[in-house]
């Protein structure tokens, strides 16, 4: 499965605010609602318990806060930049790179090798350079096909 598939045009965030963590996963899962076709508040709670069971912040700076569940239809990727960072987990850096990822349980090798995909982009500084770099939604999501492009 490509990225390019899973993440679109007006499914990005650029956020200029200094949100906190619960705040994030809440822009995620309202971002995510109408493209799922689902209500908000569940994928918002789906968030939390991934993030509650074990944080995804990396040590580069970047957060993966994934869901995977019976009721999300297919799999999408929201990829959001907050310049000033969030505090995703107090053992990590604060995340200025968060992406966003909802899955189907049926579907799980969807979702294995999107944060897979996903973690390899995490770990190319140039990359996240690239990412940090976005200054609006259409432009995060070209810049990370380019650089999905560049790790396929």
């Amino acid at each position: 499965m490509e990225l390019s598939s899973t993440v679109h045009r007006g499914l990005a965030i650029v956020d200029l605010g200094t949100p906190d963590a619960d705040q994030v996963l809440g822009q995620l899962a309202r971002a995510a609602a109408p493209e799922l076709g689902m209500d908000a508040n569940n994928l918002h709670e789906a968030l939390r318990r991934r993030e509650r069971l074990c944080p995804t912040a990396l040590p580069e700076g970047v957060a993966l806060p994934h869901a995977i569940t019976s009721l999300i239809p297919r799999t999408i990727v929201i990829p959001m930049v907050v310049p000033a960072g969030v505090v995703m987990d107090h053992d990590q850096p604060k995340s200025d790179v968060i992406i966003g990822l909802f899955g189907n349980m049926s579907t799980p090798d969807h979702h294995i090798r999107m944060l897979a995909r996903l973690a390899r982009i995490a770990n190319d500084p140039g990359a996240l350079g690239a990412l940090r770099g976005a200054r609006t939604p259409d432009e995060l999501v070209h810049r990370l096909l380019e650089r999905d492009a560049v790790h396929a």
